[in-house]
């Protein structure tokens, strides 16, 4: 009887703390409920402010050809002057779409994080509840597997807002700028064919370079070599790409005779270095990488190195602003089980280092 009187306030002690973990959670989940909807009013505002934007483009555009027409057929220093004003509001407005769009993007991609972890935290309460209430482990298993699921999703979220922001900056802006250059073409045909030729060449200049950000673009996405040529064939092939694209010196240090890993292993080292390539090239004003994939021992060592301005690792860590490179590279690498170091220094370059485990004289 003594034991018995001794295991009923633990037990109560038990429920008490499950049932304050409980409405803690639930409040938070009000909490976050409550930013959701404050973060979606914000993009419908945005929304609404982009669509503006773009009305008036479309005018300043249309008013921008018939000045450039008239420039064409009657110069004069009215002309001239008008259609320097409505350039630089061209510019101006262009300048205001591009950042509501990627607003946009980020309050997009905001709600979906904030709508996973609501999920999350309703699984952690509904978990506890289980729990309290004498619920097996295969729950708790089932809403762990749930929990990883989301996780993976939030880290492809985070790649589809970078690939967003670049198509927008690239491929769609020499598109939005072809559109003009072929409407500008049209009226030279009537005004000044001579003129038409060399609009006609660098229209055509501007299409091939659009192409090939595309195509970069799908590389970025599916890289199809992996799977059919391995991973030090892909890099390789990545690299004359990079380097022939961003002008950065790139070096490599590449074992041929590595054995094949698994298909998730390779996607994950190969999206490992092209984070890395892309920190370097958009962040670190660097002029050189090096590119580095070696067995050591048990384990399989990649490394991605420039000469670039460095930063404060400890600094861009614990700080508050998101750094969803440096965050993707580190879940990409927990995915795998490997471990991940960043060595950096202002003035002394930042060199990447992914160690993965690999099965001794075996194929993973």
């Amino acid at each position: 009887m003594r034991t018995v009187r001794a295991l009923q306030p633990e037990a109560g002690q038990k429920q008490s703390a499950l049932q304050a973990a409980t409405e803690a959670l639930r409040w938070q989940q009000q909490r976050l409920g409550d930013l959701l909807e404050q973060v979606r009013r914000e993009h419908r505002d945005h929304l609404q402010r982009l669509r503006e934007v773009e009305r008036h483009l479309t005018e300043t555009t249309r008013r921008l050809e018939q000045a450039s027409a008239a420039l064409v057929g009657a110069p004069s220093s009215s002309h001239t002057l008008e259609a320097a004003g409505l350039r630089e509001r061209q510019q101006l407005l262009r300048q205001q779409q591009t950042w509501l769009a990627e607003r946009l993007i980020e309050l997009g991609s905001t709600a979906r994080r904030l709508q996973a972890v609501i999920r999350q935290t309703q699984l952690s309460g509904d978990y506890l509840l289980g729990d309290a209430e004498g619920h097996g482990a295969g729950d708790g298993v089932e809403q762990c597997a749930d929990l990883s699921q989301l996780h993976a999703l939030e880290v492809q979220e985070q790649e589809r807002q970078r690939l967003a922001r670049e198509i927008h900056d690239g491929p769609a802006q020499v598109l939005a700028n072809a559109i003009f250059e072929l409407e500008f073409c049209q009226r030279l045909l009537e005004k000044d064919p001579k003129r038409l030729e060399s609009e006609l060449v660098r229209l055509k200049d501007d299409l091939r370079e659009g192409l090939a950000e595309v195509r970069y673009f799908i590389f970025d996405l599916r890289p199809g070599p992996l799977a059919e040529l391995g991973l030090v064939a892909t890099l390789r092939r990545y690299a004359e790409g990079y380097q022939s694209r961003f002008g950065l010196v790139t070096e490599l240090d590449l074992d041929d005779d590595l054995q094949r890993l698994s298909a998730a292993k390779e996607m994950a080292i190969f999206r490992v270095i092209q984070e890395a390539l892309q920190n370097s090239r958009k962040h670190s004003g660097a002029t050189q990488v090096r590119i580095s994939l070696r067995r050591d021992g048990d384990s399989l060592v990649a490394t991605v190195e420039d000469n670039g301005q460095g930063f404060e690792v400890e600094a861009v860590s614990t700080g508050t602003a998101r750094h969803f490179g440096l965050q993707s590279m580190q879940e990409r690498a927990q995915l795998i089980r490997a471990d991940l170091h960043i060595d950096s220094q202002p003035g002394r370059g930042t060199r990447v280092t992914l160690r993965v485990p690999v099965e001794q004289n075996s194929e993973l």
